[in-house]
């Protein structure tokens, strides 16, 4: 039983925006330089699906549609479709039905990103001849009798969805209606996380599991006087000068970075400008600037355009531009 198609759900933790991503979907916040939803899309794309379609709420759609368009950039054949104010699996399964037709499916929260390779899951559910096979994060500690939110995704057998689709109010728990009217069920503990339905520390510890995957790739002439440690990744048209980068670390498209540290665990974005400061285990996001700050930066997401800058001219002091709720806090 070969599986196709993805449901892509774009909707849930968008209620409490981050400080540092006010107005934009919360699913096209940059973790290692890529937005979180491409990251699910190319995951999807690695498992040997080819087709998805994206279910967003009406007030993101437009944006989600934009940013992925038609999907061909990430090797997919994508469709988007709104998704209503029941932001729940059951919510999504009239929309979605006519593009599931009648095989089985992937259906996956956008922001699920698991660690392990999804095609070994969607080996087993066939294998199994399993009608639901439900991921459930390591560290979800909810009891397995205790309904709970939609997690990061389902594989799902035709009878299954005809059994769901036939019994609306199961939706709330479809591991426990399919197996309800005799279906094989199976609930999978996975590595990963939900980083839209959490907190900046989540989107944090996001970037570093992302990270932790990549392979060193920049051209000589992009840096100069600097030493690499571990895995890095440079821009071709970036500019890394008298520096240290010790991985892993991705710095972006026509980046400058001078006379400073990048420590573990950050992405730096494009056009962002360093200069003789330190940084470890940040998201510095495009446009940003960091001069002479005097103390490193760490465990810190600085938005867009933001600007952290010392100014040498008495009386002695920092000028800063930063975003609603940032907190600055020195050690």
């Amino acid at each position: 039983m070969e599986i196709a198609k993805a449901l892509v759900l774009v909707g849930g933790g968008q209620d409490a925006p981050w400080p540092t991503a006010p107005v934009d979907p919360k699913h096209l916040f940059p973790v290692a330089n890529r937005p979180i939803l491409f990251h699910n899309l190319e995951s999807l794309r690695a498992a040997g699906i080819r087709e998805a379609a994206i279910l967003a709420e009406p007030c993101f759609a437009g944006a989600i549609e934009q940013a992925v368009g038609d999907g061909s950039e990430l090797g997919l054949n994508v469709a988007h479709l709104e998704w209503g104010t029941n932001r729940t699996l059951g919510g999504a399964r009239v929309t979605g039905f006519e593009f599931v037709d009648d095989g089985p499916v992937v259906v996956q929260q956008g922001d699920a990103l698991l660690r392990g390779k999804l095609n070994r899951h969607i080996d087993a559910f066939r294998r199994e001849r399993l009608d639901t096979l439900a991921f459930r994060l390591d560290n979800d500690t909810t009891p397995a009798r205790v309904p709970r939110p939609l997690g990061p995704g389902y594989l799902l057998s035709p009878w299954a969805i005809s059994v769901l689709l036939a019994n609306a109010s199961e939706w709330t728990n479809p591991v426990a209606g399919v197996r309800d009217h005799g279906g094989r069920v199976r609930v999978q503990r996975v590595t990963g996380s939900l980083p839209c339905h959490g907190d900046q520390q989540a989107l944090l510890e996001t970037n570093r599991q992302l990270l932790e995957r990549i392979e060193p790739q920049f051209e000589p002439h992009s840096i100069e006087d600097t030493r690499v440690q571990g895995p890095v990744i440079v821009h071709p048209t970036a500019r890394v000068r008298r520096s240290l980068l010790r991985g892993p670390v991705i710095i972006g498209a026509n980046a400058n970075i001078s006379d400073a540290y990048i420590g573990p665990y950050t992405s730096i974005g494009p056009r962002v400008n360093v200069e003789a400061a330190e940084i470890e285990y940040s998201i510095i996001l495009a446009g940003a600037e960091i001069r002479f700050i005097g103390t490193r930066l760490e465990s810190s997401i600085i938005g867009r355009g933001a600007r952290i800058v010392r100014a040498f001219e008495p009386p002695a002091g920092m000028r800063m531009t930063v975003g609603d709720g940032v907190e600055v806090t020195y050690i």
